[in-house]
């Protein structure tokens, strides 16, 4: 006997095929896009402590921001300070280069700024010259929504070749304590300083660790705390956006002071002797002019 499928059911079965094609999003074409913007930043962690001194090599993975070579990391992973009151001393990066795509040998580079609340930093390729880099456009943002998809780029270790990978999951719930953050489901595999994105390719926001205060972790124990800062939280990218800002004015700021030459220091210092005597001069001849009858 010979069943009849009404060809309602197999319009609707290619209706539902259809939306599971175009819901499933192109990995292949985000890491293609922004791909490129994915670099390695190396360095030597020099710690200094109440158990000596030592020195370390290691390597993030970071994303370029700016095309004139603006990299945007982690700030736990490149020292941060919590590692050094751990260690009761100092941890810094030192001998920093960027290694962008096949590049073995990387550019030289500095650590321009830090935030340590935001967990994030920023470095900065030495001579870009005239090169403009490839970066991702943070002006280009999404703000999901609860059930929303999220998908996180990350690269693998040297080891793997530094393989882009890339996972998917959910907003699954936002809070506003401390800040504004994102909460996406366990399946994300987020790596601090990189960003996550929509189903659709924009940036949502930046990876970021958010731990409290040793003592208030200490008495937190045993509130669930550390399931919640293991499964990861995000930084919407607008409150990135304004960070990077405040970072640069701020190294502008540190660039001209450490800019001014020895003469026009010496200068200074000489105005402000000279200001300080005169000062000094006043006050003597107040003291000694005669006073009047009381």
């Amino acid at each position: 006997m010979i069943r009849r499928v009404p060809m309602v059911a197999f319009l609707l079965m290619g209706f539902v095929g259809a939306l599971r094609a175009d819901d499933r999003p192109d990995y292949a074409a985000l890491v293609e896009r922004v791909g490129p913007a994915f670099v390695t930043v190396k360095f030597v962690l020099k710690m200094q402590g109440q158990f000596g001194n030592r020195e370390s090599e290691a390597e993030v993975t970071g994303v370029m921001i700016d095309p004139s070579g603006l990299v945007l990391c982690g700030n736990t992973r490149l020292g941060s300070a919590r590692m050094a009151r751990s260690i009761g001393g100092t941890a810094t990066p030192t001998e920093v280069k960027v290694l962008i795509g096949e590049d073995t040998e990387g550019l030289e580079a500095r650590l321009l700024a830090r935030d340590s609340e935001l967990d994030l930093a920023w470095v900065q390729i030495k001579k870009p010259g005239d090169r403009k880099f490839v970066a991702l456009d943070l002006s280009k943002a999404a703000t999901p929504v609860v059930g929303d998809k999220l998908l996180a780029v990350r690269k693998m270790a040297k080891y793997f070749d530094r393989a882009l990978t890339v996972s998917e999951g959910r907003v699954a719930g936002k809070t506003h304590k401390p800040r504004d953050l994102i909460i996406p489901s366990g399946s994300l595999s987020l790596e601090t300083g990189l960003p996550v994105f929509s189903a659709a390719g924009d940036v949502v926001g930046i990876s970021v660790l958010q731990m409290p205060e040793e003592d208030e972790l200490q008495s937190m124990a045993l509130t669930g705390i550390g399931r919640d800062i293991s499964n990861g939280l995000i930084l919407p990218v607008s409150e990135v956006v304004r960070a990077t800002a405040r970072a640069k004015e701020v190294a502008a700021e540190k660039a001209d002071e450490d800019e001014e030459t020895p003469a026009k220091k010496s200068a200074k210092a000489e105005k402000a002797k000279g200001d300080d005597e005169k000062k000094s001069e006043s006050d003597s001849d107040e003291e000694a002019a005669p006073k009047g009858d009381e």
